[in-house]
């Protein structure tokens, strides 16, 4: 596939790190050259030809916007931490051809490349090309039924609501049901309405005519139309202004849409996949449309928290980090997946790719402790008589005598094991021991 020259303007070391393990690890097809500054970019700008700009808001001496008032006819895609609805009205007024949201935890990352793609006028084909990373359905028995789910979603063409708490995965299990779906050849669209200013929304989904409203000078597709022949991702549904629910279900039960500024009605073929992190079913009839909801929940799948499911921690940091270096392992000092799985992460999934990324951007020798990057101190490994969130275990005797060494090691040894479901490899992993070892300990000690 030939590559694309994208021009990427970003002052700040770490999110353009992060945007080039972006493109590395989805081994997404662009040439990037990159640049820190207005001037910098406006150097590159006269020497080199580009496909398409993707620039941070703020600059040391500017802002991106000023790209846009060269008339460079290239595409531009505006990313801010400064979000606001001035900001974004400003930046389609000016002629960006997509505006994001850079949030603390690098969430924009997971649907930069289909921005991108759809910017160099490919629909999703790009994004399609690149390795689906589907870390968000890697589990055990607790995600059986996710999975079950999933498969449904793949299977069919319905609506497909995914619920679940930020940062669970909800945007990486929608890619995966749409890239091994029927729809796969089409594009795969998403966006964002909790990002819409509302006076932007109606314009954003449906589209508009060439003299709409002030500044519409040249017409633009809604996503709908965008999306036509493969799926669109309505992201944090919840956020959705209640007036515009009305228009949506309108779209979803006629299929068709008309731009703002045309009577004429235009025929989209779009599957859509709603996510949202809020309980909707409490909404119902206050903010929520009831038959909205019952429309767009034809499959239903929730994803549950990290926290309920720890014992999956290890098989994720596996993958996760694997994925991080293009395959090779990567090992983890000892005891750092017991500190890990007894964690809260309130981030999510999120939070532990960011966390083990972190540590890989700043490692220099010897094995990986991601723990010490935690928001939160890295909690202590169970103590003798202790389990790890608090819960009193069981003692070996009556008389209040300290245990043996050989009793504690007994006792971690069970409650790793039960921690992990029984999988005695990702015991031995927790522990920090090797796998011989671990069936030795597990054999001495007469452990099932």
């Amino acid at each position: 596939m030939t590559q694309s020259r994208l021009l990427v303007i970003e002052d700040d070391r770490l999110d353009r790190l992060a945007f080039e393990r972006c493109v590395r690890t989805r081994s997404l097809p662009y040439r990037c050259v990159y640049a820190a500054s207005v001037a910098e970019s406006k150097a590159l700008l006269e020497h080199l030809p580009f496909d398409a700009i993707l620039s941070d808001y703020r600059l040391g001496d500017g802002t991106g916007l000023e790209l846009l008032a060269l008339d460079l006819d290239i595409p531009l895609i505006l990313v801010t931490g400064a979000g606001s609805e001035e900001i974004a009205a400003r930046a389609m007024r000016a002629g960006a051809r997509d505006y994001l949201v850079k949030d603390r935890d690098g969430a924009y990352l997971d649907v930069l490349p289909a921005a991108i793609a759809r910017a160099l006028g490919g629909g999703d084909d790009l994004a399609a090309g690149a390795e689906i990373d589907d870390f968000a359905v890697v589990g055990g028995p607790r995600f059986a039924s996710t999975r079950e789910l999933l498969g449904l979603a793949i299977a069919s063409t319905s609506p497909v609501f995914i619920t679940g708490e930020t940062g669970t995965g909800k945007n990486r299990v929608a890619r995966a049901i749409h890239y091994q779906s029927s729809r796969r050849a089409g594009p795969f669209v998403p966006i964002n309405c909790a990002a819409i200013p509302d006076h932007l929304f109606e314009g954003e989904l449906f589209g508009y005519e060439r003299g709409a409203f002030t500044g519409a000078t040249t017409a633009k597709r809604g996503v709908f139309e965008q999306a036509s022949g493969g799926t669109l991702v309505l992201d944090e549904l919840g956020e959705m202004p209640a007036h515009q629910q009305a228009k949506l279900l309108g779209v979803l039960d006629d299929g068709k849409v008309r731009r703002l500024g045309s009577e004429t009605p235009r025929d989209v073929d779009v599957r859509v996949i709603c996510t949202t992190n809020v309980d909707v079913e409490r909404a119902l009839d206050t903010t929520f449309r009831r038959d909205l909801f019952y429309r767009l929940s034809v499959i239903r799948i929730a994803l549950p928290a990290l926290r309920d499911r720890a014992g999956d921690i290890p098989a994720l940091c596996e993958h996760l980090l694997r994925t991080m270096r293009g395959g090779s392992p990567v090992p983890l000092a000892a005891g750092e997946l017991a500190r890990l799985m007894a964690y809260p992460w309130p981030g999510n999934v999120r939070e532990l790719r960011n966390i083990l990324e972190r540590a890989l951007i700043l490692h220099r020798a010897g094995s990986l402790r991601p723990s010490r990057f935690l928001t939160e101190p890295a909690p202590a490994l169970p103590a003798p008589g202790r389990a790890a969130h608090g819960g009193a275990v069981e003692e070996p005797g009556d008389d209040g005598a300290i245990p043996t060494l050989r009793e504690v090691e007994e006792r971690h040894i069970r409650w790793t094991l039960e921690r992990l479901g029984g999988n005695v490899t990702q015991t031995a992993r927790a522990l920090g021991i090797s796998l011989s070892t671990t069936k030795r300990k597990l054999k001495e000690y007469d452990l099932r």
